[in-house]
């Protein structure tokens, strides 16, 4: 085996190894550990991966390049994010979803050199990284292994049950599409029987026969669970239409039927969809409220900022106040019960439209149109249903979920894309066959090894200093919830200059210094993380920083702020209370404590009240200086 086969079955066996554990990772030492400690694990074998493509691409005989439409289209897709949030934006924050991006890219670049067989493995891959994770959420229903939320007992290795089901319901249907196409995947890796062994030609049937069918079982037992409708909905019109490309029992059933009878059937289906998306719609009608609503704000930004938007990554720094303007502009609507912090659109469209703007929109349908157009072998046609089922499921997901934010999923996403452009026929090639093409080739190959290896050593550098940042961060975060927050701020500080544009870092060192009586040193660093986050949390912290500090009228912006953000939040309005009370602001106190009381509550609470009775006792208290005013008694 030559140097060049060597370094492809590296790449494999990298690649093999990246999708089975990714998904599996969460490890409790890093801060915001369902997220980034997949991040980090991703970071690193991204770097054994840049390290066996330079050697592939150093030691490759073959003097050619090829790429298609969906190439160039990506590349320019890339090029614009990078130039709108870089160049474009006047502020841009740190960014792991950017920081994976350029991750991704390079998996892209790997994955391109595969062969359609490669591909077919990598796939039966991805269904056992499912069948690990349904077995993963079982444990979880039975109690075996806790959640990694509060609030659900399903959420796998992942945050909550959203993303776990996005997962599953992905994997799910590679496997189905596997099961049905099953026939066409064996002989399409067996073709060449005399080129494998009898143990092959026996072992390769059952394995694509029955791990699928492993998946779809197991899968299928827990998505119910997680009550995610996006997820059922994804599973059933991609297994729909999985299920009418392989059999096409609807095409034969449509032949035999005059128009009137077609008619009525589509009728039928049309009605059936109705009843079936009213019964998901009011399964848990607060949540489809709330995502309702966030799609109606989300439009005002766009609108805002049409041509170039936001800029990547941006939606969750502006979010929050474009919610509070909207409740400023139109008083406390029905709409402020479902009205939450938000850090998703929970539309991946709808977002990406509100941080790439109308140029981004229109290169990501340049690059859709093309990878419509692909031209497949007839051998190959069933993979590329395969895939367009995948991707239907997906994309319908992803129209009231946030997969795009979770990296395994966009693992998944990437390598159905590969196979996809590597089933394209229509691509071009650059041959080299003369000596002055020669030289071009050799000095473009020495360019390119050399940015991978710069790359490399940058990337690599960066990801140690942020696994090192993000244990320090969990660390300040235990010792924050110990009490010791000047042992917090220590370990803050020590971070703070890899994580100075990190929105949640921001949130929770300001915070620390709050707490830690730092007031000037707080509002400096919470001021700055609202250009890259904004919540009630910030707001509310920053409002105590500005009280303590004896800046009543900035005090009261922020708490009034985080008040609209939220309207039916009775914490900023109490501490607004607490704050006319500390000020001698009597007359604003007094209405305030009388708003308090008079407010609807949302969900009863112990500390709702204690709010009111506090409230109580400051109307009461005013009532008594009144009196004591009226009858010439002097303070």
């Amino acid at each position: 085996m030559n140097l060049t086969n060597a370094s492809k079955c590296f790449l494999i066996l990298v690649v093999t190894l990246l999708l089975v554990i990714l998904s599996i990772i969460n490890d409790s030492n890093y801060a915001q550990s369902t997220i980034t400690s997949k991040f980090i694990l991703f970071s690193y074998i991204v770097m054994v991966l840049l390290v066996g493509l330079v050697i592939k691409f150093a030691f490759n005989r073959d003097a050619s390049i090829s790429f298609s439409k969906i190439d160039i289209s990506l590349f320019l897709l890339l090029l614009y994010i990078t130039i709108n949030r870089y160049e474009i934006q006047s502020i841009y924050g740190f960014s792991l979803r950017y920081c994976e991006l350029l991750g991704l890219v390079i998996l892209y670049v790997v994955l391109r050199t595969f062969s359609v067989k490669v591909y077919i493995w990598l796939l039966l891959v991805i269904v056992i990284s499912g069948i690990i994770q349904a077995i993963y959420g079982n444990l979880q229903l039975f109690g075996i292994y806790s959640s990694n939320h509060s609030g659900f007992k399903l959420t796998g290795s992942f945050f909550n049950p959203g993303p776990y089901a996005g997962f599953v319901s992905a994997v799910f249907s590679i496997a189905l599409a596997m099961y049905l196409y099953k026939e066409r995947i064996i002989e399409c890796l067996l073709l060449k029987k005399g080129k494998h062994s009898r143990l092959i030609n026996k072992v390769v049937p059952y394995v694509y026969e029955y791990v699928p069918l492993i998946g779809i079982i197991t899968i299928a037992s827990v998505i119910p669970a997680s009550q995610s409708r996006a997820a059922w909905l994804a599973v059933i019109v991609g297994s729909i239409f999985l299920f009418e490309c392989r059999y096409r029992y609807v095409v034969q059933f449509l032949r035999n039927l005059d128009i009137i009878k077609k008619s009525a059937f589509l009728f039928s289906i049309l009605f059936v969809i109705g009843v079936g998306i009213y019964g998901i719609y009011h399964f848990k009608k607060g949540s489809s409220d709330g995502r309702l609503f966030v799609w109606k704000v989300t439009t005002e930004m766009v609108k805002d900022n049409p041509v170039f938007g936001l800029g990547f990554d941006r939606f969750k720094s502006d979010y929050m106040d474009y919610q509070a303007n909207y409740f400023v502009q139109n008083g406390e609507t029905k709409e402020a019960e479902v009205a939450d912090n938000t850090y998703y659109a929970f539309n991946e469209y709808l977002q990406f439209i509100a941080e790439e703007g109308v140029l981004g929109l229109l290169l990501l349908i340049i690059l859709v149109f093309f990878l419509m157009q692909i031209s497949v072998s007839p051998e190959h046609r069933f993979m590329f249903l395969i895939i367009l089922g995948c991707l239907i499921s997906k994309g319908l997901f992803a129209f009231f979920s946030y997969p795009m934010q979770i990296l395994p999923i966009k693992l998944i996403l990437v390598v159905l894309l590969g196979l996809l452009v590597t089933l394209d026929n229509n691509t071009y090639e650059w041959k080299i066959n003369t000596r002055s093409k020669r030289y071009a080739f050799s000095g473009f190959k020495v360019f390119v090894i050399g940015v991978f290896v710069f790359g490399g050593i940058k990337g690599f550098g960066l990801t140690k200093n942020l696994e090192q940042s993000f244990k320090i961060w969990k660390k300040a975060l235990m010792v924050y919830n110990y009490g010791d927050y000047i042992g917090a701020i220590d370990e803050y500080e020590k971070i703070y200059p890899v994580l100075n544009k990190e929105g949640d870092f921001l949130m929770n060192y300001g915070k620390a210094l709050v707490m830690g009586k730092k007031h000037q040193e707080a509002i400096e660093v919470l001021e700055q993380a609202k250009q890259y986050l904004n919540t009630t949390i910030i707001e509310t912290a920053l409002g105590d920083a500005y009280m303590k500090n004896k800046q009543y009228s900035k005090a009261e912006a922020a708490y009034q702020h985080a008040a609209n953000m939220i309207p039916v939040r009775f914490y900023p309005l109490y501490l607004l209370a607490k704050l006319y009370e500390e000020n001698g602001e009597k007359d604003k106190g007094l209405v305030m404590a009388k708003a308090i009381l008079l407010k609807d509550v949302k969900v009863p609470s112990t500390a709702i009240k204690e709010i009111r009775a506090e409230m109580k006792t400051i109307i009461s208290n005013y009532k008594d200086l009144e009196e004591d005013s009226n009858n010439g008694t002097e303070y």
